[in-house]
């Protein structure tokens, strides 16, 4: 069984010609640069839906399966590294951010946190 993030921003207005070069640019150095290739998906981002205008991305992404956490974790993280540079690109929208049923938080200096309950 799998684990996925899952990402979605929403806006009124589309993302500029500016804004999608800026993030095709972060997600293939991200992809370029992803180790567990073999076990572990590449960023995902879907196809703009023109019925669901407000939703200007989202995707998701299934982390690697491993037997060692630190594995999962450490994809985890990497990809919340490539959505926090996205949402730097994408000002102004409404962003969801979660791994399966888990929220990530958003730290206005970080960027992308996982919360991890005991």
């Amino acid at each position: 069984m799998g684990v996925s993030i899952y990402y979605t921003c929403e806006r009124n207005t589309p993302m500029s010609a500016e804004e999608q070069q800026q993030v095709n640019v972060i997600v293939a150095k991200y992809n370029d640069h992803f180790e567990p290739k073999e076990s572990g998906e590449t960023f995902c981002v879907y196809q703009r839906d023109d019925s669901e205008p407000a939703i200007i991305f989202e995707g998701a992404t299934k982390l690697p399966f491993s037997e060692d956490i630190e594995d999962m974790l450490a994809a985890l993280y990497y990809w919340l590294s490539c959505l926090t540079e996205i949402r730097r690109v994408i000002a102004g929208g409404e962003w969801h951010v979660h791994l399966d049923d888990l929220d990530a938080m958003w730290n206005e200096d970080e960027g992308w946190q996982m919360l991890m309950v005991d």
